[in-house]
């Protein structure tokens, strides 16, 4: 699915994300897992790849082969590998002085199996790998 890089569009994404997770015939728990690792990288897409009031696309793929789901995201937003270039979220700190940013990235590495990056044709590609 393509979708413009407005907040809006997650509704978008999780009806998108629900039926496939019915198809696949997915726990409950792992939708959730799923839906909100997806939801903090779009987020973080919508936030921060740009710096213009432009509309841009976000492209999400969703696929199953055996136990292994995969969740790409795609977007033409400036370089940023998320598992180099995110801040290291400082969990022994109090709110106040976390700071913003890394949250998002901190809960999908912790809800998916394994998460890749990489910039292909000007673009970051964001793989995320859950084993079922």
């Amino acid at each position: 699915m393509i979708v413009p890089n407005r907040m809006e569009e997650i509704r978008t994404i999780r009806v998108a994300l629900e039926e496939f997770c019915e198809q696949q015939n997915f726990s409950s728990r792992e939708l959730f897992q799923i839906q909100l690792s997806l939801e903090e990288i779009f987020t973080n897409v919508v936030s921060y790849a740009h710096n213009d009031d432009q509309e841009h696309e976000v492209e999400i793929i969703f696929s199953r082969e055996g136990q292994i789901i995969t969740v790409e995201i795609l977007d033409d937003g400036y370089p940023f590998n998320p598992l180099q270039d995110a801040p290291e979220l400082a969990v022994e700190s109090s709110l106040e002085d976390r700071g913003i940013g890394g949250v998002g990235i901190r809960l999908a590495k912790q809800m998916m199996t394994e998460l890749r990056y990489q910039r292909d044709n000007a673009r970051n590609h964001l793989t995320m790998i859950k084993k079922i």
